[in-house]
């Protein structure tokens, strides 16, 4: 990769990142010359919790080690560590959720404990700060609901094994990474600290968790790596943690009573900002990194927050950037945000000015979505500009996305109208061919319109890109329209129009073919969508 690439794309870390992505190298190698390994035998009590209702987990775990994640199904070989299926599907695997699906037997559950432990030093990834974080507020449930059922021995081979885990965390949180990881560093923190009455383990995680959840929560409530998904993760692990300090003795630590407050309120947050971004079937919409079977349903979320006697109502869409616009006939979810917060863009894709549109009740224009974080060609694709509803120059995007989780140059949005009857913007993506582009939204009763033009002095190819759903027919084409079952497209100021095969992702792993209307067009293109049925 250009020096350039590398240089656009560090240049927006923070000092802090920087350092310890040194510090956290020169003490692996430190470790590794002097063949130090990690101690897992270190011991303390835990205190089993009497949680109220948890959520059901997904069922993953299907029995003679049969696990499915992320729609790939693979029996266990005895390596934690297998990357036949990817490493997202192994760190899956190290998470540990399974313990919690609601035909978990104990004992199984139990084994399976067992099993991670004896492989503990032969597994690569045992030792990384994320699945220890999400591994171990799944032990820490797993032994609090199961706590009459286990024996002092099988306890305390638990809990020596995850209080060795959580010293690793604590001396390994994702500094170098921030963002969702950091965060989530911080509630597992959070729960070591109540389940072992462990007061540097609450120290540190009330100082990561407070100042996090100031900075992550958007005003408007959104996470601010702006993924209705993570969000949704996000959102479940702050309701656990909400449950967390419910049951917990008050006076175990100064400070729970504030922390308690600010984890209510942040929840509060965001579920109304949940409530005001999903479309009317109750369904997320898919956009940055996103897709259906990773996080919680917004019922079940809803529910879990009603047990905790977390209220809330429906909130606005502000700071994000998303706008959620709804008519008789249709819905849009229209993207005038940012990125994502600028020194982790690692779930953002290059999608400004996309949009979403479903016609009474059912998708018309979609996401392409995300099936896979694996390195490639379809990793890149699913981030790039053209795998949106948005416009593309001379064939680049909008913003520089490469590899799995990078971007160096990226595009500056400017809001111009913010509706209810017209969203405008502006973005600066293509500055470096002195070339503006600007999209307006108008929303009539009958009718959603998107006006596109680029501005500048360089003459350019413009592509503007429409996705259309998979179960969609299409009923005709022509040189400026397209007849579905659903509405009609009827195009402005095109100088050509075209049918692409494509597919498309609302699940990981899992692709539908589809189509996608490309229109080739000069300086204006004029986009009207009815014909509504």
């Amino acid at each position: 990769m250009s020096f350039s690439l590398y240089y656009h794309t560090l240049k927006f870390l923070k000092g802090e990142q920087l350092l310890f992505q040194v510090y956290y190298k020169v003490c692996a190698k430190v470790r590794r010359l002097l063949l130090r390994k990690d101690d897992y035998t270190c011991y303390k009590k835990g205190n089993p919790l009497a949680f109220n209702a948890l959520p059901e987990k997904y069922t993953a775990y299907h029995g003679d080690g049969m696990f499915c994640f992320l729609n790939l199904s693979h029996h266990f070989d005895r390596a934690w560590d297998d990357r036949s299926q990817g490493d997202l599907w192994r760190y899956n695997l190290n998470y540990m959720d399974f313990l919690l699906q609601p035909e978990m037997d104990v004992q199984e559950g139990l084994a399976w404990i067992e099993r991670f432990i004896g492989s503990i030093e032969n597994n690569a990834i045992a030792a990384d700060p994320y699945p220890i974080s999400l591994r171990g507020i799944n032990w820490i449930k797993f032994a609090s609901l199961h706590r009459e059922e286990l024996t002092p021995s099988q306890l305390a081979m638990i809990d020596t094994s995850l209080y060795s885990q959580c010293r690793v965390l604590e001396r390994r949180t994702e500094r170098h990474l921030l963002a969702n990881h950091y965060l989530e560093n911080g509630f597992s923190l959070l729960f070591a600290a109540v389940y072992f009455r462990d007061a540097a383990f609450w120290k540190k995680a009330r100082q990561i968790v407070t100042a996090q959840l100031e900075e992550q929560i958007l005003p408007d409530g959104a996470h601010y790596e702006l993924s209705p998904m993570y969000h949704c993760v996000i959102l479940e692990r702050l309701l656990d943690c909400c449950n967390l300090l419910a049951v917990a003795d008050s006076s175990m630590f100064d400070g729970m009573e504030p922390l308690r407050i600010l984890l209510h309120d942040k929840a509060v947050a965001m579920l109304s900002w949940m409530e005001a971004i999903v479309w009317s079937d109750d369904t997320l919409p898919l956009l940055n990194d996103a897709a259906d079977g990773v996080a919680l349903p917004p019922a079940v979320l809803r529910e879990y927050a009603k047990r905790l006697h977390v209220e809330w109502g429906k909130g606005t869409l502000g700071q994000s950037g998303y706008r959620h616009a709804t008519q008789p006939f249709y819905e849009a979810i229209i993207d005038m945000a940012p990125l994502g917060v600028s020194y982790n863009l690692g779930h953002a894709h290059a999608d400004t000015s996309t949009f979403l549109l479903r016609v009474n009740g059912g998708p018309l224009i979609v996401d392409t979505g995300t099936s896979t974080y694996n390195a490639g060609c379809r990793r890149s694709y699913e981030r790039s500009t053209r795998a949106h509803n948005a416009v593309v120059i001379d064939g680049e995007d909008s913003s520089k996305v490469w590899g799995a989780f990078r971007c160096a140059h990226r595009a500056q949005v400017v809001i111009e109208n913010d509706g209810p009857d017209e969203y405008a913007m502006k973005h600066d993506g293509y500055r470096d061919k002195q070339i503006l582009c600007r999209r307006r939204f108008l929303c009539r009763e009958n009718a959603f319109e998107v006006i596109d033009s680029v501005e500048g002095m360089v003459s350019c190819e413009a592509i503007a890109y429409f996705h259309l759903a998979p179960d969609l027919q299409i009923l005709s084409v022509d040189s400026c329209r397209v007849v579905t079952d659903r509405a009609v497209l009827t195009f402005e100021g095109q100088q050509s129009l075209q049918l692409e095969q494509m597919e498309v992702a609302r699940e990981y792993n899992s692709l539908q073919e589809s189509q996608c209307v490309r229109v080739v067009f000069a300086g204006m293109l004029r986009t009207i969508i009815d014909g509504f049925k």
